[in-house]
């Protein structure tokens, strides 16, 4: 009977912890729910048409007028620019009758002009286009003055705190810096491991940083600036963000390649939120997008690929609007859609260091954070154009 009287007071001591941890750790798992329901990326508006009722293209960039408050779809399926109000109505599409007729990228400044990166066509070079706040051109900026300049593709424009033009190509290293005249100054060109033991440094390029072993001049695919000054260079090459201040100095890079939560396997574009401290990157190649703070810390990521609302087809380019929401080039949706980002970092453990890193290493430490946030479901609707 021994074996018994052993089995029951067995069950008698551990039975009651054995409940008492399911209990709390279904409690834990409510809590925890109830937080994540709450905390979901919301459509606010889905673009889906232009002026004229028809679909959209193959949308592969976007940029947002804060001035005016319009947002720029570069629809490059058919060669064209549409501008929405904020009401997310299309109010006009710009061609080849505002010598618009390859854009791949664009920027508005503070005065209402439109910068258009522009590939070749016909008898057309590449070439940066001006338009006036009425949308006619005014001028047209040749690329010239520079090694490669008859083949650079421009793709991405921003402009500096100065009006120093930062013109990112397409498989360039590093982008060229024009003044405000659109004359060549120089090339912004970060120095990194890249996957090549060839010396690829060239002439006319100007470093940041001393070229070292297994180091050479990095592929930059997009560019932005920021009301501080600062610019940010992003590379597919090196799946890292470099960033520079005002003057140009290397402040610091973040990013880590990996086709797994929190790494860049190929990212698109970025866009900066100053107000709330975020720095989003799209990966084009995992449809997600990865949100950071401004030192470069990986927050969250969110997305995944789908055809509902929340969910992306290979997207492309990203932009902020006044109001906070991110627009997203969802590039074979055809469609943009405009999201609204809950702040997910009250979930978050708290960063150990936010120290920048050299360009040499990863900024980004193996840090836990929560999982990836669905977005909402299919059924849920939201206003299309």
């Amino acid at each position: 009977m021994s074996w018994i009287y052993r089995y029951y007071m067995c069950g008698r001591l551990i039975l009651p912890s054995i409940l008492l941890f399911l209990f709390l750790s279904g409690l834990v798992t409510v809590r925890v729910a109830v937080a994540m329901k709450a905390l979901v990326v919301k459509p606010v508006a889905i673009l889906t048409a232009d002026d004229q009722g028809v679909p959209l293209a193959c949308p592969s960039a976007v940029f947002f007028d804060k001035t005016s408050e319009e947002i720029y779809v570069i629809n490059s399926g058919k060669g064209r620019i549409v501008v929405y109000g904020m009401d997310f109505f299309p109010r006009i599409s710009l061609g080849a009758g505002r010598d618009v007729d390859a854009p791949y990228g664009g920027y508005v400044d503070g005065d209402g002009r439109l910068y258009v990166c522009q590939g070749k066509r016909e008898d057309k070079p590449a070439r940066l286009t001006i338009l006036n706040a009425a949308f006619f051109p005014i001028k047209e900026i040749k690329l010239e003055g520079f090694e490669g300049a008859d083949t650079f593709i421009p793709r991405r424009v921003a402009l500096g705190h100065d009006g120093k033009i930062y013109l990112a190509g397409i498989n360039t290293h590093g982008v060229i810096v024009l003044d405000s005249e659109g004359n060549y100054l120089r090339h912004l060109t970060p120095m990194d491991r890249v996957w090549s033991d060839e010396d690829k440094s060239g002439q006319g390029s100007e470093t940041v940083s001393k070229k070292g072993p297994g180091k050479g001049p990095v592929l930059i695919l997009e560019v932005c600036t920021d009301k501080a000054g600062r610019t940010y260079l992003l590379s597919e090459e090196t799946s890292k963000i470099y960033v520079y201040d005002q003057n140009e100095n290397f402040l610091f890079s973040f990013g880590k390649k990996g086709g797994s939560s929190g790494k860049l396997s190929r990212p698109r574009g970025l866009a900066v939120d100053e107000d709330r401290e975020r720095i989003y990157v799209v990966d084009y190649l995992r449809h997600t997008i990865l949100v950071y703070n401004l030192s470069g810390r990986y927050l969250f990521e969110f997305g995944g690929r789908g055809w509902g609302p929340g969910w992306f087809n290979f997207p492309t380019s990203l932009a902020i609007d006044n109001r906070g929401h991110l627009i997203v080039a969802d590039f074979f949706n055809n469609r943009v859609q405009v999201l609204e980002v809950p702040d997910f970092t009250e979930l978050l453990p708290k960063p150990e260091d936010s120290n920048a890193t050299k360009p040499e290493e990863s900024s980004l430490r193996d840090v836990e954070s929560v999982p990836n946030f669905l977005a909402v479901p299919p059924s849920k609707k939201s206003r299309s154009r």
